[in-house]
């Protein structure tokens, strides 16, 4: 079975299709309900790793599988939720872009 899952980005970040990710897994849908919890990715809080999972009815392969790739799948998780530097705009671009906006 494959269950989707949609992290929760960082404050500063906008929630993408990058967040949702999907995983192989031979447990039942209360026993991956389960190992959300039993990780902390999961809490009720509302504050949590994970948004929400659903399972996915798909041909295509899964991001990661449950039984080999559980430490993967945390480490993606983390990279997630973690806040990335913004990228530095070239002065030329920024520019570009000011004189755009000033003549909207």
């Amino acid at each position: 079975m494959i269950y989707e899952i949609l992290v929760r980005p960082s404050y500063s970040k906008r929630m993408t299709s990058d967040h949702l990710v999907w995983i192989e897994s031979d447990l039942p849908t209360r026993s991956f309900e389960k190992w959300l919890f039993e990780q902390s990715l999961m809490d009720g809080s509302g504050r949590a790793a994970i948004v929400r999972w659903s399972i996915v009815q798909s041909q295509k392969p899964a991001h990661f599988k449950l039984a080999t790739q559980a430490k993967a799948l945390i480490s993606r998780i983390t990279e997630l939720m973690s806040a990335s530097p913004e990228l530095a705009m070239p002065q030329q671009e920024l520019q570009l872009k000011n004189k755009s906006l000033a003549l909207a």
